[in-house]
């Protein structure tokens, strides 16, 4: 699974935390906000917010695999 990390890249700091977890965990994800191409950076975070993003972001829960 690939994760979609979705934040404002333009607040300092605000998608620190998240994005070490992640890569502490070796998550896969996609930086969307600091991206580019279609699906990708401030562009596709508006969509989200407009209501018009083909699929709604989410907080994953925390799961035991163990």
């Amino acid at each position: 699974m690939i994760y979609e990390f979705y934040y404002w890249p333009t607040v300092q700091g605000r998608g620190e935390f998240v994005r070490l977890a992640m890569e502490e965990g070796r998550a896969q994800y996609l930086d969307v906000a600091r991206g580019s191409g279609k699906g990708a950076g401030i562009a596709a975070m508006m969509r989200v917010l407009n209501g018009r993003a083909e699929k709604t972001p989410f907080a994953p829960a925390a799961r035991h695999t163990r």
